[in-house]
């Protein structure tokens, strides 16, 4: 008998410190549907009932998943600084995005929920490669093992140092790579995790802190410092927003392209494993650190040479996911 591979590979480690599953949200935005249409097709293929939240809003409550929000950008549709916006939100309704939010899945539910790119496809959800000024997103949102685990610190390590060979593979939609929300982290950070082995997620915090003081970046850690550490990240990070704490990482990278017969949700889940894979393979991670020295100690090196050097070192360990 054939056996198939699993869409989404299991992350190389399953569980958190207490021994259970680790669990992931998905965030997809998209154009073209509006969000009561979208919430009856979750509703459809998935049960629960719309409750119409106001404000281009709507709940689809008690699916098989738990709860589903569908919302018009919520980052334009809460902004008090541009109150044209909200008079005139269904005018912009070409750019800006539908956005379906997960409440945290296991594995075989992100299998089962991974049907809904093929029903968004059939009502005309469009996904950045659509249009040149649609930069949409798929955020994913893996539970950590436990904000102190040395696992937890070396995937913030092992992302730094994949960072541009990530968007490298992903080629990152033109539109998306011009808007704030997907910064790089700055060379500087990387350095300081290369350089450094920091032995708790709160002296990792405080140098971070040093260097980033924004959620608009390919992997957005401030979710995770404020759960972890409420104290130590209001001194530390003196950003006026309503960062939600969780005990997750917010990797914001991948491009949606939603309206692609062949992407699933399975692109970004892989992205985001190669962190992991390599994260838990600690020869490869101090060969990485080691090269990043190297690199990092050249002047004018081009950052194409640090991404072939990742694609190298990634062969020679035979750790690359199926991307």
């Amino acid at each position: 008998m054939i056996q198939t591979k699993p869409t989404f590979p299991a992350l190389p480690m399953e569980q958190t410190a207490d021994g259970n599953e680790r669990l992931c949200g998905i965030e997809i935005e998209f154009a073209g549907p509006t969000e009561h249409e979208t919430g009856a097709l979750i509703a459809k293929d998935f049960g629960g009932s719309l409750v119409d939240g106001g404000d281009h809003s709507v709940t689809v409550s008690d699916t098989r998943f738990g709860d589903i929000e569908v919302e018009l950008d919520i980052t334009l549709r809460k902004r008090d600084d541009l109150p044209f916006l909200k008079e005139g939100l269904d005018a912009f309704r070409g750019l800006i995005p539908v956005e379906v939010v997960t409440p945290p899945l296991s594995r075989t539910q992100l299998e089962e929920f991974n049907t809904i790119c093929a029903g968004l496809r059939r009502i005309g959800a469009m996904g950045s490669r659509s249009g040149v000024l649609l930069g949409f997103g798929v955020h994913v949102n893996p539970e950590v093992v436990a904000p102190d685990h040395r696992f937890t610190l070396d995937t913030i390590t092992a992302y730094a140092l994949l960072e541009p060979w990530l968007r490298d593979k992903e080629q990152v939609d033109t539109t998306r790579r011009m808007m704030p929300f997907i910064g790089a982290w700055p060379q500087g950070l990387i350095s300081d995790l290369a350089n450094n082995d920091y032995n708790s997620l709160a002296n990792l915090m405080r140098m971070a802190a040093e260097h980033i003081q924004s959620r608009n970046l390919s992997l957005d850690l401030l979710p995770l410092f404020k759960h972890a550490e409420p104290d130590l990240f209001a001194e530390c990070y003196d950003i006026d927003d309503k960062t939600a704490a969780r005990p997750t990482f917010h990797f914001r990278l991948p491009d949606s392209r939603i309206d692609e017969a062949d992407w699933s949700l399975r692109q970004p889940w892989q992205l985001w494993r190669q962190v992991e894979l390599v994260a838990a393979n600690d020869t490869l991670l101090a060969a990485l650190r080691d090269a990043w020295k190297t690199h990092d100690a050249a002047w004018f090196e081009r950052k194409s040479v640090w991404v072939k050097t990742i694609d190298t070192l990634l062969q020679d360990h035979d750790a690359k996911a199926d991307l």
